[in-house]
């Protein structure tokens, strides 16, 4: 937030949520959505990037709140252009405000949580949420661990809680950055990139609850363990992005060259 003649300038903010499958709980994301956002922001706009490939009426879901409430705004995923991480892009690109902030649609977190990162809005270019405490089956806490694990020591990130999904970034950063990843490891992909460029990155705490509407998309029916099919894209995209990232230093250390002379 701005100062402004003694005042404090409420910021402009896009808010934006990737749903496939989310018919019930769009309308809940929203109205959390546009009450915090009328109490915080100067201006604001709610997007919600659906997955044309969604089984249910989520994008019904959209256009009918779409009519009645001008900041609310559906944003069409193709189908040719599927994954979460292809999502979060999506909703990057479409997003006009100069912070953005993201979430699972799925309401598992309290969007009024979006309070704890305000004091921190002008000192920082990325705050992360992290799950307190973690409300899935154990099955998946476990996995997840796993997960974490692997990919601090593959891309050399600190940052904890690497696959939650409650962040907010300046629109100047991922204006100037360049994403890959498809799949959930767009997550740990904005921290390692956020790293890189010397960004300053602060972590908060917040609250996670269970699942009351819909299934998630990743998992089989076997112990709530991802799908095969989900497991051979990321470590697709894991090799994938450790050579960008490793691209990226190298054009780092040849700008750093060039600025030098």
């Amino acid at each position: 937030m701005e100062k402004n003649s003694g005042e404090v300038k409420k910021p402009d903010i896009t808010m934006f949520f990737p749903a496939y499958n989310e018919e019930k709980n769009i309308p809940i994301i929203i109205k959390s959505a546009e009450d915090v956002l009328k109490k915080f922001s100067n201006r604001h706009e709610i997007l919600i990037v659906v997955y044309e490939g969604s089984k249910d009426n989520s994008i019904s879901a959209v256009r009918e709140i779409e009519k009645k409430n001008k900041n609310v705004r559906l944003v069409l995923q193709q189908k040719s252009d599927k994954g979460v991480g292809a999502a979060i892009r999506l909703g990057f690109r479409t997003a006009k405000y100069p912070y953005i902030f993201y979430a699972d649609s799925d309401n598992q977190f309290d969007v009024n949580e979006f309070e704890k990162f305000m004091p921190y809005l002008n000192d920082y270019d990325v705050i992360a949420g992290y799950r307190l405490k973690r409300n899935d089956p154990l099955s998946r806490i476990i996995t997840s661990k796993v997960y974490n694990s692997i990919v601090k020591v593959i891309f050399g990130v600190r940052e904890r809680d690497l696959d939650c999904a409650f962040r907010l970034v300046r629109k100047k950063f991922v204006d100037e950055t360049r994403f890959i990843c498809r799949t959930g490891l767009a997550t740990t992909e904005l921290l390692a990139k956020a790293r890189k460029k010397g960004c300053r990155i602060k972590q908060i705490g917040v609250n996670h609850y269970p699942r009351k509407f819909g299934q998630p998309v990743f998992e089989g029916k076997v112990l709530n363990l991802p799908k095969f099919s989900v497991v051979v894209e990321l470590l697709r995209e894991m090799k994938l992005l450790h050579k960008d990232l490793k691209n990226y230093r190298k054009q780092q250390v040849i700008n750093n060259k060039y600025n030098s002379n």
